[in-house]
């Protein structure tokens, strides 16, 4: 729900303060949750994690050790990034010590060339999470309003996964506790590839709540189930950490499917029921052959095609019953 400290940086406050990334370039896609000016070199213990630090340098401390514990403490708080100003402390680079510590943490260091209205920065990055979370907020809105149709319309598994991977754009399969594959939408990759091995992939990758993350695998994983009784996972195999959006669908997705597994379960349970009554009623008692072609109707005994319902409760058994009372009433 948030932006990069590159998308950040693209701002024209910042572009025209000619921006130069001189460490922790691989960090330039962590997000900015917001933006501390701060110049004091004890900075971290203030921080909650996720800010993007502008300051000027002018109290840092001249110590090489002092200057990579400063970068040591903002990596340990999940700072962002570094901005530094080269105009008062610094005028054309910043000491090898702060480089050198920002490159090992993956930090992104930035300086700015030119003298800076800190607030402006500020002000423009503020704006750019605000519009980042309501663009979030409106893709969430319409996950919700996607998925709650496909609950009540009791949707397959097979048009869940095919609107998990249209939105997420990511391939999606959902499996059992045993990690056996029951459906899956490969969004446009090759299907061999993605369920290659499988089970022991699968079992490599313990989610320790309902719905997590695996950095190592690429994997965003979401139970499946109602009422304590779990039977299956969601994953989503996202090489990179997933915005938020995709963990709502995830977890709406998971919803529906579990939905649906609990409709088609008590179905099946009252059809069982009926078949059930209709053969105790075809064998203790003899039927007139109207009421009992009304009731075959009602029970659903005559109007499926595949007669699922006659296997269930014993085709044999009920043709035998038929014949019988009939040879009596005859």
């Amino acid at each position: 729900m948030y932006p990069s400290v590159a998308e950040a940086l693209a701002l024209p406050v910042i572009r025209r303060a000619r921006p130069r990334v001189v460490a922790g370039s691989a960090g330039m896609q962590g997000r900015v949750r917001w933006v501390h000016a701060a110049e004091v070199a004890d900075i971290a213990h203030l921080l909650r994690g996720g800010e993007l630090v502008l300051t000027t340098g002018i109290a840092l401390p001249d110590e090489a050790a002092a200057l990579t514990r400063y970068v040591d403490d903002l990596a340990e708080v999940r700072a962002a990034g570094l901005v530094i100003e080269l105009v008062r402390r610094w005028s054309d680079r910043v000491p090898e010590p702060l480089v050198a510590a920002a490159d090992r943490h993956r930090l992104p260091l930035i300086t700015l060339a030119e003298e800076t209205r800190f607030v402006s920065v500020t002000e423009a990055v503020v704006a750019l999470i605000v519009d980042a979370q309501l663009a979030e907020l409106r893709a969430a809105e319409q996950v919700h309003e996607t998925f709650t149709s496909l609950t009540v319309a009791c949707a397959e598994p097979a048009e869940v996964l095919r609107e998990v991977a249209r939105i997420s754009g990511l391939p999606v399969v959902l499996e059992t506790l045993g990690h056996e594959v029951l459906a899956y939408d490969a969004a446009g990759q090759d299907p061999a590839e993605l369920l290659a091995d499988w089970a022991p992939r699968s079992r490599s990758v313990a989610a320790p709540e309902r719905t997590a993350y695996d950095d190592e695998a690429g994997w965003l994983v979401t139970m499946v189930g109602a009422q304590g009784a779990d039977w299956g996972r969601l994953v989503l195999l996202s090489p990179a950490p997933p915005p938020h959006r995709h963990v709502v669908v995830a977890e709406r997705a998971a919803s529906a499917l579990a939905v649906h597994r609990l409709v088609a379960r008590n179905r099946e349970s009252l059809e069982r029921q009926t078949h059930r009554m209709l053969l105790a009623q075809l064998v203790g008692q003899a039927v007139p052959p109207a009421d009992l072609r009304d009731r075959d109707d009602r029970g659903g005994l005559g109007r499926h095609d595949d007669h699922r319902g006659l296997r269930r409760a014993g085709q044999g058994d009920l043709a035998a019953g038929r014949a019988g009372i009939l040879a009596r009433q005859g």
